[in-house]
């Protein structure tokens, strides 16, 4: 594996790390749960950002090697069930389909390890033979296209009340956030299919896919910054061009 490889993941990752701790920071001083949940979720995949990248550290020792890739992924599946409780509790609190939702999300994670495991392929590395692989990428992607749905169609909801003066522009625009995270988490989940794919096929990582999921996990972040930790003057701005017209 070349070292070139993991440099998009390696900023994703400090990225995961950095984030999580001011949004656990800022949910324990709101007491609110669903920045806490979604701060824990990027602490795990901060997690397991570190142990993909540490993998190549260690690419005289294979069997080491083995165990920190699958360390990593069962660390990004725990937290792609984490992050599937957040739309639920910060859109739809409350709505049985929501629920059943997660519990798609999280029977597919489960199936898609465990049967994994079951044929010989534990790190997940094997989307052509492996059938269990694309169990994991449901439960991956369901989470990603749900919060960037919800984002948009708040988006839309608070855009109305924006001009009638019963809405913040930057309150609504926060909205628009989400969605925009949630698209750049779903078209990471098409990269990594192309990933995987062109791992099967060659034995090795590329760094131009490595660096397109990097850049669409550090735009999401930038996204979820600026929702929660936007500038004054990016908030300024946005209430300016609301007011504008």
């Amino acid at each position: 594996m070349e070292q070139s490889a993991y440099i998009g993941s390696a900023f994703a990752g400090l990225a995961y790390l950095v984030l999580a701790v001011c949004l656990l920071g800022h949910g324990a001083r709101t007491q609110s749960n669903p920045e806490r949940l979604i701060g824990l979720t990027f602490l795990i995949w901060s997690l397991s950002y570190a142990l993909w990248v540490s993998s190549i550290l260690l690419r005289g020792q294979p069997d080491l090697e083995s165990q920190l890739i699958i360390a990593s992924r069962l660390a990004s599946n725990l937290g792609s069930v984490s992050i599937a409780f957040f739309p639920l509790l910060a859109f739809s609190r409350g709505s049985r389909w929501a629920k059943w939702l997660v519990a798609v999300t999280v029977i597919c994670m489960i199936a898609g390890t465990a049967g994994s495991i079951w044929i010989g392929d534990p790190q997940g590395i094997e989307p052509l033979t492996n059938a269990w692989w694309w169990f994991e990428w449901i439960g991956e992607i369901v989470p990603a296209v749900w919060i960037g749905v919800e984002g948009f169609h708040h988006y839309g909801m608070a855009r109305p009340r924006v001009r009638l003066g019963l809405c913040e522009p930057i309150a609504g625009h926060r909205y628009l956030l989400w969605g925009l995270a949630g698209t750049f988490w779903t078209l990471l989940d098409f990269v990594v299919i192309g990933q995987y794919v062109d791992f099967w096929a060659t034995r090795s990582w590329s760094a131009v896919s490595d660096n397109l999921v990097g850049f669409c996990e550090i735009a999401a972040l930038a996204m979820i910054w600026l929702a929660y930790f936007a500038p004054a003057a990016y908030q300024r701005r946005i209430n300016a061009s609301a007011a504008s017209p």
